[in-house]
C-alpha cells in the first residue's frame, strides 16, 4: 500500500457492513506496516550493518557441518617467509666448555635464525634546499637561483603525498584522523588545510591514470554499474561506479538520473551492463543490460515474509530463484551439459513468469503486485545470460566494489568542493583496481609522483603492471 497521512480522527460507521470494510482496510495496512518494519538485508536495498540484534543475516542460514572452530586437519599453514636482506645481525655462540669438562666445537652455521621486526620511532627525513643570490657588479641587478624542476615546490615529499593519499583513498581516514596520524606517528604537524591540498596535489597527477582506466573499461565485453549516496557541502550527489572483476572505475555527480549513467557508460553502450532495477538504467537496450538476481531474490524475499496470498507466492518465487542459481553454479562446475542447462533454464523461465503473472493478479497488497507486473515488463533482461556466455547473475562485483566508498563515507565527513569530489573517484579508481589486479597502490602513486615530477615516462596501468612483473 502507498504510504498515506493517517486522519486525526477513526472513521464513523452507521452499520456493520462499514465496520467490517474499516476493519479490513485497518488490517491490510497493519500488515503493509509490518512489512516495512520487518525489512533488512535480505528482503530490501539495505545495508547488513542496518540489522539489528536478531534481523537474520544477508546470507542463507547454513547447516552447522559438527566441526570445530579454527584451522581443520590437513590444513595448509601460514608461516612468516624470513626476510633475505637484514639491517643487522646478532650472533650468539654457546659457552667454551660442556658442563662435563669437556670442549664445545661450535657449527659452522646457526641451526635457528630469528628474526624480529620493528618500526623506527620517527621515520622522515628533511631536505633543506638554499637557494642564494648575487649582485651584478656592472648594472647592480638582482640574480636569483631558481628551485630545480625535480624539486617539489611544497612543503611535501613523494612518499608523504603518496602516504596522505593512501589514508585516505585505501584506509578510509579522514584529515583529522590523518593529521593525527602524522603527528602521532612520525612527529609530523601539518595543519589540515596543508593535507587537503596534498590531496588536490596527488588528484591532480592522477588524471591520465583515471582516463587510461575509463577508456579500458569501454572496451569490456561485460561490465557492473552502480551508484551511492554522496555529500558535498549541503548537498547530496551521488558516487557512480563501472567496474569488472579487473578493474574499477568511479565518477562523482550531482543526479542519479539517466543523465549521469550515459555520461558514465555512454548513450548506446555497447557491452553488457549488469545492474539492479533502478529507472535510471532504463534507456539501455534490453539486449545489453542484465538484472541482477540478487536484488530480485531479496524483492522475492520480502514477498515470501509477507502474508495472506503475499507469502504464498513469495515462497513459490524464492525456490524458483534458487533453483536458477544452482543451475547455473552446476553449468559453471561443468557438472552439467549444455542441452541439458538449457532445457532446465527453459522451463524455469516458463515457470517463473507463470508464477508472476499470478503474483501480479493475487497479491493482497499493491507494492508487491507492482513489483511482479515490473519484472514482467522487463523480462527479456533477467535472461540476457543465456545468450552471451560469461555474464554473471548477479550485480555482486559493484556491491563488493562500493562497499569502500561507503566504509569511508560512514567513517569521513563529505567533500566540500570539486577538487575533493575528484580526489575521492580518482584515489578510488586506482586503489579498487590495484586491490582487483593484487598491486600495490602505494608503489604506483609513487612511481606517477616520480614521473611527474622528473619529467619522465608516465606509469600507466599496463606500464607499471609490467614494471611488477
Amino acid at each position: 500500500m502507498s504510504r498515506k497521512k493517517q486522519p486525526p480522527k477513526p472513521p464513523e460507521v452507521s452499520n456493520l457492513e462499514d465496520a467490517k470494510l474499516v476493519i479490513e482496510a485497518l488490517w491490510d495496512r497493519l500488515n503493509d506496516l509490518e512489512d516495512r518494519l520487518n525489512q533488512n538485508s535480505r528482503n530490501s536495498s539495505r545495508p547488513p550493518s542496518s540489522n539489528g540484534p536478531g534481523a537474520g543475516s544477508s546470507a542463507p542460514t547454513k547447516k552447522p557441518t559438527g566441526r570445530k572452530r579454527g584451522a581443520q586437519s590437513g590444513h595448509k599453514g601460514c608461516k612468516r617467509v624470513m626476510a633475505d636482506s637484514v639491517d643487522e645481525t646478532r650472533t650468539y655462540y654457546p659457552e667454551d666448555t660442556c658442563a662435563c669438562g669437556g670442549v664445545i666445537d661450535v657449527s659452522h652455521s646457526p641451526y635457528r635464525r630469528h628474526q624480529v621486526f620493528d618500526i623506527p620511532s620517527q621515520a622522515f627525513t628533511v631536505v633543506e634546499h638554499q637557494l642564494y643570490q648575487g649582485q651584478c657588479c656592472q648594472c647592480s641587478k638582482t640574480v636569483k637561483a631558481n628551485l630545480p624542476d625535480n624539486v617539489n615546490q611544497g612543503q611535501m615529499g613523494n612518499n608523504l603525498l603518496a602516504y596522505v593519499a593512501m589514508q585516505s583513498g585505501q584506509f578510509h581516514q579522514s584529515i583529522s584522523k590523518i593529521q593525527q596520524q602524522l603527528e602521532q606517528n612520525f612527529g609530523l604537524s601539518f595543519s589540515r588545510g596543508a593535507i587537503s591540498e596534498a590531496q588536490g596535489r596527488v588528484s591532480a597527477v592522477l588524471t591520465p591514470a583515471y582516463q587510461d582506466i575509463r577508456e579500458i573499461m569501454q572496451n569490456e565485453a561485460v561490465v557492473h554499474c552502480d551508484e551511492t549516496r554522496h555529500q558535498r557541502g549541503n548537498e547530496n550527489r551521488w558516487m557512480w561506479q563501472v567496474c569488472t572483476a579487473e578493474l574499477s572505475c568511479f565518477m562523482t555527480h550531482f543526479s542519479r538520473g539517466a543523465w549521469a549513467a550515459k555520461k558514465l557508460l555512454g548513450d548506446n553502450p555497447e557491452n553488457i551492463v549488469v545492474t539492479d532495477q533502478y529507472a535510471g538504467y532504463h534507456y539501455i537496450d534490453a539486449d545489453h543490460r542484465q538484472l541482477c538476481w540478487a536484488h530480485i531474490l531479496r524483492n522475492m524475499n520480502a514477498l515470501a515474509e509477507s502474508w495472506g496470498t503475499n507469502k504464498t507466492y513469495g515462497t513459490t518465487l524464492v525456490r524458483l530463484i534458487r533453483i536458477l542459481f544452482r543451475l547455473q553454479h552446476r553449468y559453471e562446475r561443468n557438472a552439467l551439459s549444455e542441452k541439458r542447462y538449457r532445457d532446465r533454464m527453459e522451463k524455469l523461465r516458463i515457470a517463473w513468469r507463470e508464477q508472476l503473472e499470478l503474483a501480479s493478479r493475487r497479491c493482497v497488497t499493491p507494492r508487491y503486485q507492482n513489483r511482479c507486473k515490473l519484472l514482467l515488463k522487463y523480462d527479456d533482461m533477467c535472461w540476457v545470460f543465456l545468450k552471451h556466455n560469461g555474464v554473471p547473475l548477479t550485480n555482486n562485483e559493484a556491491e563488493r566494489s562500493l562497499r569502500s566508498y561507503v566504509l569511508w563515507r560512514k567513517g569521513s565527513y563529505g567533500v566540500w568542493s570539486h577538487r575533493g569530489e575528484l580526489f575521492r573517484q580518482r584515489i578510488l579508481t586506482i586503489v579498487e583496481t590495484c586491490r582487483k589486479q593484487k598491486l600495490n597502490p602505494l608503489n604506483w602513486i609513487r612511481a606517477i609522483l616520480a614521473a611527474t615530477l622528473n619529467k619522465t615516462s608516465y606509469p600507466l596501468l599496463n606500464d607499471f603492471k609490467a614494471a611488477c612483473q
